[in-house]
């Protein structure tokens, strides 16, 4: 089975600021790999496409360029990150079907979401509400 949407990968890696000498950013270690699901959004789409195609036990290293990751400094733009590359290096653990649950909880993310932008859109509209789940678009 490959990384691809809807699949769950179990991972180790390094993320570095520049490269494999940089600075550890984020780490997802043999204690404690991560567990993500492709294909919804969540994760930086440059990350994720460099892990499409693997399968379990399959090692991967690559460069994120600055334009897919942070991009550069500029008057709006001052993530510490800003015009630095991201090195990436790891393993692919396992690579799964979601489970029952896993799916569940997708969906209710997504409802979330899509009741978040329709209130937020409600009042981009001049529309005033009293709905109580207004409250949260703002806060």
């Amino acid at each position: 089975m490959i990384i691809e949407d809807l699949k769950v990968a179990k991972l180790v890696y390094t993320i570095q600021a520049d490269d494999a000498t940089g600075e550890i950013l984020e780490e997802a270690t043999y204690e404690q790999p991560r567990v993500m699901m492709f294909g919804v959004g969540r994760v930086m789409k440059s990350f994720t496409d460099g892990l499409r195609g693997l399968s379990a036990n399959e090692d991967f290293e690559f460069t994120i360029k600055p334009e897919n990751a942070f991009g550069y400094p500029s008057a709006q733009n001052h993530h510490p990150l800003a015009g630095h590359s991201l090195f990436v290096k790891g393993k692919v653990l396992e690579v799964r079907d979601p489970s029952i649950e896993e799916m569940n909880q997708e969906v209710e993310r997504r409802m979330a979401e899509n009741h978040h932008c329709h209130h937020c859109h409600h009042h981009e509209h001049g529309h005033s509400c009293e709905d109580e789940g207004c409250d949260s678009c703002h806060n």
